[in-house]
C-alpha cells in the first residue's frame, strides 16, 4: 500500500510528541520504507538540536533577575513548551542558525549535539540493501567532490548508512557506524576555506571522542562514545584515505 504523503506540520507534531497515535503509527510505519523520509526527519532534528544548544548557551549566560533562579537548561531536546517554536523556526529556517546567540558555532559542536542524541537503536534498525548503500555514497561523492566510495572497511566499524545534512548552506556527509559494543560513530565530511591540519585534533566535545582534521579544502570529524579504544586508528586511516581521494 503506498503511504501517504507528509507535510512538515505533521512531522514537527510527530518529533514534538503532540501527533495523534493514527499519524504516529502512519510515520514510523513509512519512515521504515521511505530513506528520504528517515532522512528529513534527522535534518529536522539537526536543527532543533542547534536550537536548543544556543538556546541553552544563551540562558545560561544571561544574568537572572531579581529576586528570580538562574534559568534552567532545556530537560529534553523537543520539550513540550519549546515545540511549537522550535518547530516553525525548524520548518521555516532548515538548517539555518543561529537563532539567539551573535556569534557562529564551531560545526563540530553543532555535530556533536546532534550526534549525542545517537543510541544503539538510532542504527541498530538502519538496515539496507549494499546497492542502496554504495549508491548513496556515489551521490554525496558527486555532492561533495571527493571519492568516498574508497573509504576503507576499519575493523570494530559496521557501517550503517550515508546520508547528506547541511551547515550555513553547505553539503555536509554524514556516515555512521556501529562499534562491536553497538556504540554509534559518524564520520561528518564539510567543505571548508580552513588551512590544512598538521595534525589530527583530538577533543571531547558533548561527552563524546572526538578527532578532526582539515586536508585538501575538507574539514573531517569523527565522532563516537567516549574512549572508544577503535576511534584514533579509524581516524588515521580515513584520514590517509581522503587525502588519497582528494588527490
Amino acid at each position: 500500500m503506498k503511504t501517504r504523503a507528509f507535510s512538515d506540520e505533521d512531522l514537527a507534531l510527530y518529533l514534538d510528541g503532540e501527533a495523534s497515535e493514527t499519524l504516529i503509527q502512519e510515520i514510523e510505519a513509512a519512515r521504515l520504507k521511505d530513506t528520504k523520509l528517515s532522512s528529513e526527519l534527522d535534518r529536522m532534528r539537526v536543527a532543533q538540536a542547534a536550537f536548543v544548544a544556543d538556546q541553552d548557551s544563551f540562558l545560561a549566560a544571561a544574568p537572572p533577575m531579581p529576586g528570580l533562579p538562574a534559568p534552567a537548561r532545556s530537560a529534553v531536546p523537543w520539550a513540550p513548551a519549546l515545540g511549537g517554536m522550535v518547530a516553525g523556526l525548524v520548518i521555516a529556517a532548515g538548517l539555518a542558525w543561529p537563532f539567539l546567540s551573535k556569534d557562529d558555532p564551531d560545526w563540530r559542536d553543532v555535530v556533536a549535539n546532534y550526534q549525542s542524541l545517537y543510541v544503539t537503536e538510532t542504527l541498530a534498525g538502519a538496515v539496507e540493501p549494499q546497492s542502496a548503500l554504495d549508491a548513496k555514497l556515489v551521490e554525496l561523492s558527486g555532492v561533495l567532490g571527493i571519492d568516498l566510495t574508497a573509504l576503507p572497511d576499519i575493523d570494530g566499524l559496521d557501517y550503517r548508512r550515508a546520508q547528506q545534512l547541511g551547515y550555513q548552506g553547505a553539503p555536509l556527509a554524514q556516515l555512521t557506524f556501529l562499534t562491536h559494543d553497538g556504540g554509534p560513530v559518524a564520520l561528518c565530511i564539510l567543505r571548508t576555506s580552513g588551512p590544512d591540519s598538521e595534525n589530527i585534533q583530538a577533543d571531547t566535545l558533548s561527552g563524546l571522542s572526538a578527532f578532526s582534521w582539515v586536508d585538501n579544502g575538507f574539514g573531517v570529524l569523527l565522532i563516537g562514545p567516549q574512549g572508544d579504544a577503535t576511534l584514533p586508528e579509524a581516524a588515521t586511516m580515513f584520514r590517509a584515505a581522503l587525502r588519497d581521494a582528494a588527490a
